[in-house]
């Protein structure tokens, strides 16, 4: 990957996020495969990239009532997402 494939998915954010979520940086992206140079620029957009394992190490740390806590508010912001698109 590289800065016009970065380009294409902040671009992709756009759409699927207001303005002001992205930047005020409350975008995260669960992505695996990305390189280092994307995930610049996407820090640099603010916004931040995590990886399927580094989020299941996350959620190891969590007791099970703040992992239903950080699951609720995923769940939320899908369901909320989904809803606007309707």
């Amino acid at each position: 990957m590289n800065e016009s494939s970065a380009k294409s998915i902040y671009n992709e954010l756009k759409v699927n996020f207001s303005k002001d979520r992205l930047s005020d940086g409350n975008v995260i992206l669960i992505i695996d495969d990305i390189s280092k140079e994307v995930k610049n620029y996407l820090i640099n957009m603010k916004v931040q990239t995590i990886s399927k394992s580094e989020l299941q190490k996350l959620m190891k740390q969590l007791d099970v009532e703040e992992r239903m806590k950080v699951l609720s508010i995923v769940y939320d912001e899908f369901s909320r997402e989904y809803r606007s698109d309707i």
